[in-house]
């Protein structure tokens, strides 16, 4: 987990990629370089006459997400990533008097698995979902079990995903899985005894040296995504003065890497925002987000976290403008960064006019169906991956449910139907996309869509306005 190794920045970058469903992965010397690293299948353009493979999209049975620390200014030249003996002391440390709660002997069960071991597949760790300890305090040094929950003191609730949104069921033999891991400290003797497939697959740990800003990457990180001279003010909007200014000191960047897959509320997800909040806090870092491109101080990154009794989808991805060249000037489409940390296809919907109540509207509507993506990409007991069904409906109670925890309520119309059908088909790469990560548009139901009279615009601000609710009417000029 140490070893300094000699690959080039755009190997690495690909590297912090997670996994693509298996019918989409390709065989070539990149993936054999970086075995969790995604490659796209060409595909031909999508709409109507698109390739019928683009209608089919498929979850990830199988994924891996990174975060890049950007450790402190005064970080030693001679720094060696923490072994995984001195990652599990920091664990420890981290969490005092909860050695024995469930998701902190998960952490530290997760801190010895090496995840490019693991590459092949099973065998993988599992522990059970339910905590002996179920305080809800929101304090920095409580176990990840109430850390990962909504610290609003409403008790137990969601685990089994009966108020979570995460679609997913308690395991069934959790006390097995208890009992196996009580009779061993060694995680592949207690999965071959407690027989199960786990959400949990290992951890990296990787430190890159950035020797210069002056170039196209700092480190692993794209100089444009860091740097105000480089266009970068928005991404980094959450640093202070101080911080921003500490960006091009902090010479030592960290990847932290972890192999999960969507069960038990994402929480391979949750363990790896718990691990990066650990080692954050040791070395005093800034935490920059690879898919969605944001650098943030540990205060945000903690309370943007992925909360299970929440479902606070909209804290963890962004939604980004582009020019709409399928539909002209006039349009715009929007974008989600960041559903590759669900196992889920990034969603865009275009054919939107520049209209600002239409994209803070727009916006919201694709929250909403990021929220029923999470839930609809939770891996089945089979193991095998999941194919979203041709249909997805689109709730009003989604679109509130991916703002939850924060202060502000969503307007809602009463009068309106607030849910609408909609269906999703993968649209080319493009340069801007998260590299071999797939876009998929979002449009009308294909008994619509398929129609060569089908209006992608009118259909997109009708959806809209029947799961929030129309604009409000102008007042008549004087």
């Amino acid at each position: 987990m140490t070893r300094t190794r000699a690959r080039t920045a755009a190997l690495l970058v690909v590297a912090l990629a997670g996994c693509q469903p298996p019918e989409r992965r390709q065989q070539d010397p990149a993936r054999q370089a970086a075995p969790d690293a995604p490659v796209v299948a060409p595909v031909t353009p999508n709409g109507q006459g698109a390739d019928e493979d683009a209608h089919h999209v498929v979850f990830a049975d199988r994924l891996a997400y990174s975060y890049v620390l950007l450790l402190a200014p005064e970080t030693p030249e001679d720094f060696t990533a923490p072994t995984r003996a001195q990652l599990k002391e920091l664990i420890t440390r981290a969490y005092p008097g909860h050695e024995r709660d469930e998701e902190v002997r998960l952490l530290q069960l997760l801190a010895e698995r090496d995840l490019e071991a693991q590459s092949d597949g099973p065998p993988e760790l599992a522990l059970p979902d339910d905590d002996d300890d179920d305080d809800d305090d929101d304090d920095d040094d409580a176990p990840p079990s109430s850390a990962l929950g909504s610290g609003d003191g409403s008790g137990d609730g969601s685990r089994d995903g009966s108020g979570d949104g995460s679609g997913e069921e308690a395991d069934e033999d959790a006390a097995a899985v208890a009992a196996a891991v009580a009779a061993t400290d060694d995680p592949d003797k207690a999965l071959r005894l407690a027989g199960r497939t786990a959400d949990l697959v290992g951890l990296s740990l990787e430190q890159v040296r950035a020797e210069s800003e002056g170039g196209e990457t700092f480190g692993l990180i794209p100089t444009r995504f860091l740097f105000e001279d480089a266009g970068a003010p928005l991404l980094t909007r959450a640093l202070d003065s101080e911080e921003r200014q500490s960006l091009a000191r902090r010479r030592w960047q960290l990847v932290v890497r972890v192999g999960y897959r969507n069960r038990n509320a994402v929480r391979g997800l949750r363990l790896l925002q718990a691990l990066v909040r650990v080692l954050a806090r040791e070395h005093d870092a800034l935490i920059y987000d690879p898919d969605t491109h944001e650098t943030v101080d540990l205060e945000t990154f903690t309370r943007r976290r992925l909360q299970v009794k929440l479902g606070n989808i909209a804290d963890q991805i962004v939604v980004v403008p582009f020019a709409d060249h399928r539909h002209g000037d006039g349009f715009i489409r929007l974008t989600t960064r960041g559903m590759r940390r669900f196992g889920s296809v990034d969603i865009e919907l275009d054919g939107l006019a520049r209209d600002p109540w239409l994209l803070q509207q727009a916006t919201h509507f694709l929250y909403g169906l990021a929220f029923q993506m999470v839930t609809l990409g939770v891996l089945g007991e089979s193991g095998f991956a999941t194919e979203l069904d041709d249909t997805v409906t689109v709730h009003y109670r989604d679109c509130a449910q991916a703002y939850a925890g924060r202060e502000q309520s969503l307007p809602r119309c009463e009068s309106c139907p607030e849910s609408v059908l909609v269906h999703l088909v993968e649209r080319p790469a493009e340069d801007h996309d998260p590299t071999g990560h797939v876009v998929a548009r979002v449009v009308a139901p294909r008994s619509t869509s398929d129609r060569p009279d089908y209006d992608q615009s009118a259909w997109a601000r009708s959806a809209v306005e029947r799961v929030l609710g129309p604009a409000p009417a102008q007042p008549d000029a004087p």
